[in-house]
């Protein structure tokens, strides 16, 4: 299909989307909050957030705790749930139309579902759960109070957390609803723009290399590209922008994206639905790794391999810029919000031609070079860069187990030479540039949706078919307690699992795990120990090492009375896996607060007083404890002590 077909194709979806739009029940729901009072949000559906897209709408509460929550609709309690991260304390309410809605970060439920989830986890023996009342078991009238907004679970301050998801549990924008309580006029900005080469011959401005422009912003609101961008091949469009909204600062993820290259419509976002199980794919259609390096979220305005979500509608180049004549080209990139606020960028481009040349070695005398070797990999090109005094007759040779291959360089910037090789030709353990040798450590192209496995004698990592998004390079590096996989900043669909032997000697390996290392930080993957191998899970590449955790987590109390018990717990390695309490042996309801490591006594008959030992035993991840065991009496809390006034 050629691209008019596509546009015509394209401009039939857009009809589509607006039809489906029109279908939303209007004023089925009421605002959940303050209902008919002006309210501001603090996130929107799709807001770029770590590793996925926010799932619904972040709505302020006042920068403060226990504002009413109003079901939205008749509903009953499909589903209730006390998480520690998260939604932290969450409702889930299925309504007769088969939509749900979700309310989270809450500080409390209602008395009698309170009641009943409380009960629950004193059988169960366990701050968290997760609860499927029976249908009709708890049941809200559209406009009744179910619970009061908080903070608990993963959020960053005071606010409710609500969405909207259809029958198949896909994430809907609750701004189709039609909320006349947020107001919006605002349209969203663009910041940066990033060109990306997709293929070994494309070029922006002469260069493989991931360019960023800086869009102008004109006084009649239009943003602009000054200059003429050189381009060769097919190039991919990265975009960073945001949305804005009337009455707050805050930033909010783009609803839509129309990209049209000389008046031809070549690439649509439409941010409508995506289902719940495939957040983690949001890695895939951003620049995860510009994400992991500097923290700027880019959207990739193209299609990338292995992409399952259904958010694009692109034309026969995936959305990609095809640059292969020498003519000059108009972009346009226009951005929408839920409101159809919008903002429109213009840039131009010339295309120029481009040719590179990969050879079987001729010779074996290496020019003289006496620079550094850099390598860097882009989807499935390789690229290594010999800097320093690199001449025209420089030349590069890949080393594999069986193939020796020469290759002049692809392009030369200053006296810096570039050498582009296509890895899914050429897999090369090393490169030499006269007399300096880089050493690579490429063993296997691993292909998506498979399960494969690769084993050395000290190491070996299995991949299932969820795994990849595309082909891995696989690259592995084991120096000593430490095992190295690729890039941190090359993204994984799900998870890999890899087993390695350490060269070290643990003692004490019951409490000896991996951790990822990452930005001078450790996280705690966990692992198993089968004979003098380590093996464990993981949805992050990178380097992992093997450590030894021995130092058992901190536990202070600050009140053990009759009525409460209260405290702080952390664990500065492994971090805190279990904590329990009991009184004179009865198992006592522990609330956490991860984020500020507070701990606090729920009864489950609030008349009973505690007397006698209490016994608080607290588990890091490594599995060290901690029991601490005091006689609860009165009086136990600190007097406060204030300070005389002067006469």
């Amino acid at each position: 299909m050629n691209r008019i077909a596509w546009t015509f194709f394209l401009v039939f979806i857009s009809l589509v989307v607006r039809a489906q739009r029109e279908s939303y029940p209007k004023n089925y729901f009421i605002f959940p909050i303050n209902p008919g009072q002006t309210n501001t949000l603090a996130g929107v559906l799709g807001d770029l957030r770590t590793n996925h897209y926010h799932g619904g709408l972040d709505i302020r509460t006042q920068q403060r705790e226990g504002l009413p929550v109003h079901a939205a609709a008749d509903g009953y309690v499909y589903k209730v749930a006390v998480q520690g991260t998260g939604y932290g304390n969450v409702i889930y309410l299925k309504h007769p139309n088969g939509l749900t809605t979700v309310y989270g970060h809450l500080k409390t439920f209602s008395d009698t579902l309170a009641r009943y989830v409380r009960s629950e986890q004193y059988k169960k023996q366990d701050f968290y759960v997760e609860l499927y009342p029976a249908p009709g078991q708890f049941v809200f009238k559209k406009g009744q109070v179910m619970a009061a907004s908080g903070n608990t679970g993963g959020s960053a301050g005071p606010h409710l957390h609500f969405e909207v998801r259809d029958s198949r549990d896909n994430y809907l924008n609750p701004l189709y609803f039609n909320f006349d309580e947020i107001k919006d006029t605002t349209p969203p900005a663009f910041w940066n723009v990033a060109l990306r080469p997709s293929t070994l011959n494309s070029r922006v401005n002469g260069q493989f290399d991931r360019q960023v422009f800086k869009p102008i912003k004109q006084k009649n609101g239009t943003y602009v590209i000054p200059s003429t961008i050189r381009g060769t091949g097919q190039i991919g469009i990265e975009l960073q922008a945001y949305d804005y909204m009337t009455g707050t600062g805050f930033r909010y993820g783009l609803h839509c994206i129309e990209i049209r290259m000389d008046g031809q419509e070549i690439f649509t976002f439409n941010m409508e639905k995506f289902p719940v199980t495939a957040t983690r794919d949001y890695n895939n259609l951003i620049d995860y790794r510009t994400d992991q390096e500097t923290g700027a979220r880019f959207y990739k305005c193209y299609n990338p391999d292995g992409n399952s979500f259904e958010l694009f509608k692109t034309d026969g180049f995936s959305g990609r810029l095809v640059l292969n004549d020498t003519l000059t080209h108009q972009i346009s990139i226009k951005i929408f919000d839920a409101y159809e606020n919008s903002s429109q960028l213009t840039f131009t481009m010339k295309g120029e031609l481009n040719a590179a040349e990969i050879r079987d070695a001729d010779s074996t005398e290496a020019p003289i070079f006496a620079g550094s070797l850099s390598a860097d990999s882009d989807e499935n090109t390789l690229k290594i860069e010999a800097a320093g005094n690199a001449s025209p007759g420089t030349f590069a040779t890949f080393f594999t187990d069986r193939r020796r291959v020469q290759q002049d360089p692809s392009y030369i910037r200053g006296t810096t030479a570039v050498f582009l090789t296509d890895l899914r030709t050429l897999l090369p353990d090393s490169v030499q540039v006269g007399s300096k040798v880089l050493p690579l450590n490429y063993r296997k192209s691993i292909p998506p949706a498979k399960e494969m496995e690769f084993l050395t004698p000290n190491w070996g990592i299995r991949f299932d078919s969820t795994s990849l998004f595309d082909t891995l390079h696989l690259s592995v590096i084991q120096r000593f307690n430490t095992i190295s996989v690729n890039e941190p900043t090359l993204a994984l669909r799900g998870s890999v699992q890899v087993r390695f032997k350490p060269e070290g000697t643990f003692t004490r390996k019951e409490r000896t795990g991996v951790y990822r290392y990452y930005k001078n930080d450790y996280r705690y993957l966990g692992g198993n120990w089968t004979g003098d191998f380590l093996a464990f899970k993981t949805r992050e590449l990178g380097q992992f090492v093997a450590m030894t955790d021995s130092i058992p987590p901190k536990v202070r109390l600050i009140e053990h009375s009759s009525k409460h018990i209260r405290g702080y717990i952390q664990d500065d390695l492994s971090g805190i896996d279990t904590f329990r309490a009991r009184v004179n042996g009865e198992w006592v309801l522990m609330n956490y607060e991860y984020k500020n490591r507070y701990i606090w006594s729920e009864k489950l008959d609030e008349s009973q007083l505690f007397e006698g030992e209490l016994t608080l035993e607290v588990t890091d991840r490594a599995g060290n404890s901690t029991i601490l065991q005091v006689e609860i009496k009165e009086p136990v809390t600190k007097p406060t002590y204030r300070k005389p006034k002067r006469k």
